[in-house]
């Protein structure tokens, strides 16, 4: 598929806001939908609408729940999991790690979980919520140090109590990648699971969870092009057996049994369906699967390549200016750059204002705060940073606009400053 195609399948690219052309780079908080994902959800609402057939038996049902299955098959796939089996659908990897952070069975010998510092909010929070409740100890690796974290700096915080190592595939901050694959190497020595946060990972990278040894894996579907309200995770057979229940209802059980004293003791199913309780996003997982699909056929190693070389263009650009700090290391290779404002008088937030209603031919859309990663910003002494990030339908000379814009923005602030 040719560039321009591809650019064409987004119609939110071609909408003009205030008459004025629009170039997006918020893609790590959510990517634009295109015209595959947009037909198969709007497929399932207007000529669907039902439940999948584990609960009805009619037509319509049967179509859904064959609709879903395919899906699960292809997410399956994607992460080259054993068995369709192994996924469970989510509104989201918040929801996907919550489960883990609630259902893993810990117990008083296995009891420590690692993070690092630059897990997301959604992959930090659950486990302090843990730590709360008395039911686990967390270790944090990263909270002091530079921009580079290493295996080793994870692996050392590894010991025998350790039941869970949670980190993220890539940071939503700074873009690098993390070593899953040797810590995944120590976990298993110590005897345990590697949680993946692969929210910025899927995007643009290929993913192979037996063959880089992750247990579980979270991931959100709208950052793939998929609506929003529905993620997933990958969870290994033997360990999703030995998960508590997280959320239980209609579709959780086989039976329901009469037990002790005559009250109802239910049978849960040992597979997904312990995990996906009621009736379930149905048009989230149709368009998951078409979403999958429209990756596979633009290729995520072209992907990776185009938005690797966007982001390399991106921190030349953003070197040149010394009024700014890039964040992170400067071999980062995801498609995401976030920098700082050195001077401290200037507020992100008005570089934002600028950037959607200053220009004169565009509206640029970014990433303004600390992306819900404040340990990692006040650990490395920023308090909030502007977050710029790619995808297969960005171009050079987006960013081109995008840096003669900041240009402007800091003569006019020089200029009022005076």
């Amino acid at each position: 598929m040719e560039f321009e195609n591809i650019r064409a399948q987004f119609p939110a690219l071609a909408r003009r806001i205030n008459g004025k052309k629009l170039v997006y780079f918020d893609n790590a908080c959510s990517v634009l939908k295109p015209r595959r994902v947009i037909r198969a959800v709007h497929n399932y609402l207007s000529a669907l609408g039902a439940c999948a057939g584990g609960r009805s038996g009619h037509a319509l049902s049967a179509i859904t729940e064959e609709l879903c299955h395919e899906a699960r098959v292809k997410t399956a796939a994607f992460l080259n999991a054993a068995s369709p089996s192994e996924i469970i659908f989510t509104a989201n990897t918040t929801e996907a790690v919550n489960l883990v952070a609630r259902s893993f069975p810990f117990t008083k010998a296995k009891n420590e979980v690692v993070l690092t510092a630059f897990d997301h909010h959604s992959n930090m929070l659950p486990f302090l919520e843990e730590q709360k409740r008395g039911n686990i100890k967390v270790k944090i690796a990263g909270l002091d140090g530079g921009w580079k974290l290493g295996a080793e700096r994870i692996c050392r915080l590894i010991t025998p109590r350790t039941a869970l190592v949670s980190l993220p595939r890539a940071s939503n901050v700074t873009g690098q990648f993390f070593p899953v694959e040797a810590v995944a190497r120590e976990a298993r020595r110590k005897g345990a699971a590697v949680l993946a946060d692969a929210a910025q990972y899927l995007a643009t990278s290929r993913e192979d969870v037996r063959a880089a040894g992750i247990d579980m894996l979270a991931f959100s579907g709208h950052k793939l092009g998929a609506p929003p309200g529905i993620g997933g995770l990958y969870c290994r057979a033997g360990l999703m057996r030995r998960l508590k229940n997280f959320k239980v209802g209609g579709g959780t059980v086989s039976d329901v049994l009469a037990g002790a004293g005559g009250l109802p003791e239910a049978r849960y199913f040992a597979d997904f369906r312990r995990f996906e309780a009621g009736i379930q996003n149905y048009a989230g997982i149709i368009g998951l699967g078409a979403a999958l699909d429209f990756l596979n056929g633009a290729g995520l190693a072209r992907i990776k390549r185009h938005t690797a070389g966007l982001a390399a263009f991106c921190r030349r650009g953003l070197a040149a200016i010394d009024a700014v700090e890039v964040l992170g290391p400067p071999d980062a290779g995801g498609p995401i750059v976030s920098f700082a404002f050195r001077d401290k008088k200037i507020v992100a937030q008005d570089f934002n204002l600028f950037l959607n209603n200053e220009l004169p031919h565009h509206v640029i859309c970014a990433r303004c705060g600390n992306h819900c990663a404040i340990p990692l910003h006040r650990a490395r002494g920023v308090k909030q940073s502007l977050r710029l990030s790619f995808f297969i339908y960005n171009t050079e000379r987006e960013i081109a606009v995008f840096l003669e814009a900041l240009a402007a923005f800091l003569r006019s602030f020089r200029n009022a400053h005076q």
